[in-house]
């Protein structure tokens, strides 16, 4: 199969090599949808289902999928797999450290928003994923090798997205599937409970000494030298950049509430009043908190107690 016989589909794709696609996910791929990898080899694999119900449909059918092999637990990651499995019964493979949850909504939402939030997150966010309660066949861990005949592909845990982030390495021909590692402007997305910069920051450590031809993420185009290692930098230095952002926003005299400083919205960079998003607000929440625990423990930030901050000048 080449790009032209996805085209006739009505399926988007990026050849990356005579077995290897990129199927362009709804949205031009951005949340709530993603780009999956479609293998054509001696078993048809899929990593990653959210690109779109009506796209997932189009692939089960036309190809029939063998396999399934999910990234993470995020439904942009993994709306289409319950379709998947009700037309073809592929083989379902999980990460280890997600798989009490991943494949069922209830779990997601208290995990990921919490009780307050799960229903509305139920209500507003998954239809919009086509996401649907499903099971898996099996988990896998770091280091898992998966062959699809003439590509095998090496399971690398890189969490900080999510506690669950996988990478998965083509040694042999040194293509890298970075998903949520995404390069993304916007930078690294660390808004629940369970994500870490530190960690992230550490993810990123470990795929920068890969010798990479072609990185592939969920949400852009694939990236070769040189301007893989320049893109990964960028996208790392903006950590440093919202650590400076919140920092400004921080009196040295007095103090603010986290509440206060999500109202300015350092990282989104949205009005709150105008678009009272409670899912976003919530992530924004997560984020920057995430960022005054590490300032804090940095010295550059005080906490005064009662949830309440104010920045530590040099003369402190």
């Amino acid at each position: 199969m080449d790009k032209d016989a996805f085209l006739s589909l009505g399926i988007k794709v990026t050849e990356v090599n005579e077995k290897i696609f990129i199927i362009h996910g709804n949205n031009r791929s951005r949340s709530p949808f993603s780009n999956a990898v479609c293998i054509l080899d001696r078993r048809r694999v899929i990593m990653d289902t959210g690109c779109g119900l009506d796209i997932i449909k189009n692939l089960a059918n036309a190809l029939g999928i063998d396999t399934v092999i999910l990234s993470h637990s995020h439904p942009d990651h993994t709306g289409g797999t319950w379709l998947l499995q009700e037309i073809g019964q592929p083989e379902i493979l999980v990460p280890r450290q997600g798989s009490e949850s991943i494949a069922s909504s209830d779990k997601l939402a208290l995990r990921f928003v919490g009780d307050d939030l799960a229903e509305l997150w139920k209500e507003t966010y998954l239809p919009v994923t086509g996401f649907r309660d499903f099971t898996f066949t099996s988990e896998y861990g770091d280091l898992f090798e998966y062959s699809t005949g003439e590509n095998r592909f090496i399971a690398m845990h890189t969490p900080g997205h999510l506690q669950d982030h996988y990478c998965l390495w083509e040694p042999d021909k040194k293509i890298l599937l970075g998903f949520d590692i995404d390069l993304s402007p916007f930078g690294p997305w660390y808004g629940n409970p369970e994500s870490d910069i530190l960690l992230f920051r550490e993810s990123i450590e470990r795929i920068k000494n890969l010798p990479v031809e072609i990185y592939i993420s969920s949400h852009a185009r694939p990236v070769k030298p040189p301007h893989f290692m320049k893109r990964l930098s960028a996208y790392e230095s903006v950590i440093d950049e919202r650590n400076a952002t919140i920092l400004d926003v921080l009196p040295s005299s007095g103090a603010v509430s986290i509440e206060e400083i999500v109202d300015t919205s350092p990282i989104y960079e949205t009005n709150y009043i105008l678009q009272p998003d409670r899912i976003m607000r919530y992530g924004e929440t997560q984020m920057i908190a995430k960022h005054l625990s590490h300032l804090v423990a940095s010295g550059l930030v005080a906490d005064e107690g009662l949830g309440r901050f104010r920045r530590l000048d040099s003369t402190s």
